[in-house]
């Protein structure tokens, strides 16, 4: 059996309450990146796939919460889930984008800081991965309802998601251990 994702808790944990640990972590793995540009290529190389399977997934994704979350009375989005994990960062940086600005002192049991009147402003691409993979109760019931080709779709395209970023991941894995044992 394929190995379709990765374990992410083999990354340090990102800890949001600590503005200056938080920012600082980032700030090593942009540093990360732009040092050591020539042995980080082969997880350049494998961020495109997941850049396309998300892309595959999103309109469908769109699709279902567009009709699900304008009527739902409990917003699923709040801010504790919405800052990204070490894994996140390694992604977004791998495809050349941003690491969003989060403002760290919200309420982090409020409505997301990125929840604009239609939905997330943040395109899905520089979202937090389980904002991408999580689906509550309303919206699966939508999809397993819906039809059955979509759904079927639905399912492979969420493994061809966590395949690719599991690629991505598992190549920057080897690299990060061997730049760490380097340093030490």
């Amino acid at each position: 059996m394929a190995i379709i994702g990765f374990d992410t808790t083999v990354f340090p944990r990102l800890d949001y309450k600590n503005k200056e640990a938080f920012w600082s972590m980032i700030e090593g793995l942009k540093g990360l990146f732009s040092k050591n540009g020539r042995m980080v290529e082969p997880v350049l190389e494998k961020a495109p796939a997941y850049q396309k399977a998300l892309g595959k997934l999103d309109p469908l994704i769109q699709s279902y919460t567009a009709r699900v979350c304008p009527y739902c009375g409990t917003v699923c989005c709040a801010n504790k889930f919405g800052f990204p994990e070490f894994a996140d960062v390694v992604v977004f940086l791998a495809l050349g984008l941003d690491v969003p600005r989060y403002d760290l002192d919200v309420d982090e049991e409020a409505i997301c800081q990125f929840i604009g009147e239609k939905g997330c402003v943040l395109p899905r691409i520089q979202r937090p991965y389980r904002c991408t993979w999580y689906f509550c109760d309303p919206l699966l019931v939508q999809l397993e309802i819906g039809p059955a080709k979509d759904y079927r779709n639905f399912i492979k395209d969420l493994q061809g998601l966590s395949s690719a970023r599991g690629d991505v991941l598992r190549t920057f894995y080897q690299i990060w251990k061997e730049i760490e044992a380097k340093s030490q």
